[in-house]
């Protein structure tokens, strides 16, 4: 009986252990500087986790690497206007912690053409979490130059204002979503 409780229990143990998220087996040096960033900094989102339980912090193409950051999921708030545009602020402050700035001059002629930055937003209300935002680093233009998107899915259903304000600020749409 008491092998039978023990196997039981290291049965359960491992199938609760098994949805936990990991880092991509074998990251490239490109990669895990950008997971040093993230282990370094004191980020107000957490790192995402995808459907195959890997931290997006991984290429996705060529030349692009990809990191996912998600907000309210301890918070729980409602996605208010006011919230969004809160979180928002909170993930380009995050951003600007996670700039490739811990690569040598040496190692730059390899580093991604891109880095994208996906904005992901837990909806307490609909119990799941969607991709809001996508941001994207050329780090081959001089300074930088940086695209913005928005989930067009979601914010097709909102106001016009919203999607024209976004529009305004040099937002453009998307449906390139990742989960």
């Amino acid at each position: 009986m008491k092998k039978f409780v023990f196997s039981l229990a290291l049965l359960i143990s491992g199938i609760s252990f098994s949805g936990t998220c990991h880092w991509i087996k074998n990251p490239n040096f490109y990669v895990k500087k950008e997971i040093d960033l993230i282990n370094s900094t004191n980020l107000k989102g957490n790192v995402y986790c995808d459907i195959d339980n890997d931290f997006l912090t991984y290429y996705i193409g060529t030349g692009n690497l990809e990191i996912g950051l998600l907000y309210n999921e301890k918070e729980k708030k409602e996605l208010t206007y006011e919230n969004i545009m809160n979180i928002l602020l909170d993930f380009e402050g995050d951003i600007a912690k996670l700039l490739p700035s811990n690569i040598s001059s040496r190692e730059l002629k390899d580093k991604p053409q891109f880095y994208t930055y996906r904005l992901y937003i837990y909806d307490a209300k609909q119990n799941d979490t969607f991709m809001f935002f996508k941001y994207i680093l050329d780090t081959t233009k001089h300074d930088g130059d940086w695209k913005m998107y928005y989930n067009s899915e979601i914010f097709s259903k909102m106001n016009d204002n919203v999607v024209d304000l976004f529009q305004k600020n040099g937002y453009g749409p998307t449906e390139d979503i990742v989960y």
